[in-house]
Parts: structure tokens; C-alpha cells; sequence
């Protein structure tokens, strides 16, 4: 029985690509779905009608599509990344853009800028390409603090998992460097609400 359910092609195709993302890990669908939840909460929250969360449930899932292109060993290596390793994971964002990109499908145009911006930073110090403020799509913006929030609770091959208020404490130290201070503010003022789902 096919698990999709389809209202769209763009929808099937969104699905399609998260089905990817699992078959290459298939320890991720819990992180995609906490990203996806949080996400939503926070935009729905700003403002967000109904399509708009339609589109970012879609495309939230696909933030690290471009994964799928990295070697397993490298993603779940134990201990630091070299130099040389970390550009390598760095590519995603370009991998997964390059994947989305030009369809003329609202959820899957939203990923693929997704894909690339999950990473730039608000202060501009980020990645690929060094964006700041809100010259950072919105919805990247939202997927990036919804993304660390999950990957800082989680563990993962190179961490232990962070406590709850140690997280919290991380992602305030990053308001205004890393965060849309109005975005990280709605999601910490509502975290109690949002996490206790």
C-alpha cells in the first residue's frame, strides 16, 4: 500500500523527497517530524494562513535533502570534523537547492530555499552565501531555529544531548547572531505550550 498521502503533484514530490531523506537515514524521520512540528507552531504564531502552513509542512522536512548527496561515515562520524570535512558537509545546502530549485510548485520552491538559507545566519556570518537579517527567507529563518533547537536535544554520533535549559540558554545567546530575535522570541515564549505536545 502506498503510505503517500496525495492531494498534489507538488505534494507527492514533497513526500517523495522526504521518503528519500529516510532511505538514506533511516534514523531521521523523528528529527524531521519535531522540525516540521516546531516549525509550523512558530508560523503559525507569525501570522501564517492556512496554505502558507501548508507549504512549510512540505518543505520543512527537505532542510538537509542535500544530505542524501554526503557519504553516511562522514554524517555520522564520531568526534570533530576536519577542516576539509566541514566544507564538505557545508555542501548540503547547495545539494539540496540544486535538487528543489525551479519548480513551479509553491511547497517545493519554498524547500529548495530552505535547502540553502538554514544556515545563513541572521548577523550574516553564516552559510553559503553570508545573507543577513531579512534578506534570509522567512521560512529559513523559522526551520533554523526550530532545526538547532531539535539537533542540540538530540543525540547524535558526535554529541551527547544537551538538557532543556541548556538549550534554551544556548539558543538566547544566539538571538541576534545566529536568530531572527522576533522569530527565537515567539518560539521561546511559547516553548512550554509547543513542547509539551
Amino acid at each position: 500500500m502506498n503510505p503517500l498521502t496525495v492531494t498534489d503533484p507538488g505534494t507527492e514530490i514533497a513526500q517523495r523527497l522526504r521518503l528519500a531523506c529516510e532511505t538514506h537515514d533511516p534514523a531521521i524521520g523523528p528529527h524531521l517530524d519535531r522540525v516540521t512540528y516546531y516549525s509550523c507552531e512558530i508560523a503559525r504564531r507569525l501570522g501564517f494562513d492556512a496554505g502558507q502552513l501548508d507549504e512549510l509542512r512540505l518543505a520543512a522536512p527537505l532542510h538537509d535533502l542535500g544530505k542524501i548527496g554526503l557519504p553516511t561515515a562522514l554524517l555520522n562520524k564520531p568526534g570533530r570534523l576536519t577542516t576539509a570535512e566541514i566544507e564538505v558537509v557545508k555542501s548540503h545546502t547547495h545539494l539540496g537547492h540544486k535538487i528543489l530549485a525551479g519548480s513551479p510548485w509553491p511547497a517545493i520552491e519554498t524547500a529548495a530555499q530552505v535547502a540553502l538559507s538554514h544556515h545563513e545566519c541572521w548577523d550574516g556570518s553564516g552559510h553559503p552565501h553570508g545573507l543577513a537579517g531579512t534578506d534570509i527567507p522567512l521560512a529559513a529563518r523559522i526551520v533554523a531555529v526550530a532545526d538547532v533547537y531539535d539537533a542540540l536535544l538530540s543525540q547524535r554520533a558526535y554529541k551527547p544531548a544537551w538538557d532543556e535549559e541548556a538549550v534554551s540558554d544556548e539558543l538566547r545567546r544566539q538571538r541576534g547572531l545566529k536568530f531572527d530575535p522576533e522569530i527565537l522570541d515567539v518560539f521561546l515564549e511559547h516553548l512550554p505550550q509547543i513542547s509539551a505536545r
